[in-house]
This record gives C-alpha cells, sequence and structure tokens, in this order.
C-alpha cells in the first residue's frame, strides 16, 4: 500500500455513490464556502501534541494557530 492510498475515494462495494448536488453558479457546491480548502498532511501525532498543548494554553483551534503561524512566516519573508 503506497502512503496515501488510503485517502483514495473509492466506493465501497454494496454501496451506491451519493449523488453530487448541482453546483452554484459560481462553481461551488452548496454547503462549501467561497475561499477554497486545500488539505495538508501532517503527522497526526504532531498534530495531537499541538492540540494538547494548544488547548491547555486556552486556545481553541489549531487551525487558526496554523494560518496564524503560516501568515507570520509569510511576513516576515517581506
Amino acid at each position: 500500500m503506497a502512503r496515501f492510498d488510503y485517502l483514495e475515494d473509492r466506493p465501497k462495494k454494496g454501496k451506491k455513490k451519493a449523488k453530487t448536488p448541482n453546483p452554484a453558479p459560481d462553481g461551488r457546491t452548496p454547503g462549501q464556502t467561497a475561499e477554497r480548502l486545500e488539505a495538508v498532511y501532517v503527522r497526526k501525532e504532531t498534530v495531537r501534541a499541538v492540540w494538547r498543548e494548544f488547548k491547555r494554553d486556552g486556545g481553541e483551534s489549531v487551525s487558526e494557530l496554523v494560518e496564524d503561524l503560516l501568515l507570520r512566516w509569510l511576513r516576515e519573508r517581506a
């Protein structure tokens, strides 16, 4: 098995694949935000360790922490 084979979208045997909703005029499907997201792969152990420390310090969203860190890195490079 290759490293990320488990992420492939394979329909399970005996189950029908759900229909894709009709896209909105701007290309989004219902429930999507206007801002596109991209998957980023990080070790589960790393995310869980960061989440525990962040939560202990009173933080709520690791996603916001990651975005803040990436934006700070970009600003420092400019």
